[in-house]
């Protein structure tokens, strides 16, 4: 029975997700303990970031049902990614981020973000269905929680955004023909919030 319900679940959780890949971490194990979550993760980038990235010819975008917003005239961006899904302090998400070199249209695309807590990094699966370590977060401002009789509701606020190593960031200045990235520079500060059954 509960072989049934599990089943169940990763059916739901597929088809919040989409057909491109179930979840950001490839084993068969990490899958089977999924479950649907709710909430949403979302970082704003830094004063003068995306006016550096666009000096440089790089722009950012986001896909459905991700949303990708500027605000101040476009100087910051806000990106807002819908969780779908939760195991143990993994939060999976759906939508995607690109970042594309718009001279020489090459690009890099982050899909269905998985945020976890615990490690401090943000997964992203590639497009040959790998996951890839993109981005870090260097410091979680606050943590609550609110259990009640039926659900877990936690937020985290403040987390500083960088890209995840000196290793990714050559990665993504290669793959992008730039010089742009930094493991260095907070590029964003993001919220998460996840509801789901106890």
């Amino acid at each position: 029975m509960r072989t049934k319900a599990m089943l169940s679940t990763l059916v739901a959780v597929a088809a919040l997700i989409g057909p491109a890949v179930l979840l950001p971490y490839s084993t068969q194990a990490v899958a089977a303990e999924a479950e649907p979550a709710t909430g949403a993760f979302t970082f704003t980038t830094g004063p003068g970031i995306l006016t550096t990235w666009a000096y440089n010819t790089i722009k950012v975008s986001g896909t459905s049902p991700a949303t990708y917003v500027t605000k101040n005239n476009g100087a910051q961006a806000i990106a807002t990614f819908p969780v779908v899904a939760h195991e143990k302090t993994a939060i999976f998400t759906g939508g995607s981020l690109r970042i594309t070199n718009s001279k020489t249209g090459d690009f890099i695309n982050c899909l269905n973000p998985a945020v976890d807590t615990l490690v401090r990094v943000v997964d992203c699966v590639m497009p040959d269905k790998t996951n890839k370590r993109l981005f870090s977060i260097s410091k979680i401002a606050s943590f609550r929680s609110l259990p009640t009789l039926y659900t877990v509701n936690s937020s985290y606020t403040g987390m500083d955004l960088k890209i995840a190593s000196q290793e990714i960031a050559d990665y993504m200045n290669l793959k992008l023909h730039t010089n742009t990235f930094s493991p260095s520079v907070v590029f964003a500060t993001g919220e998460l919030t996840v509801s789901y059954p106890r």
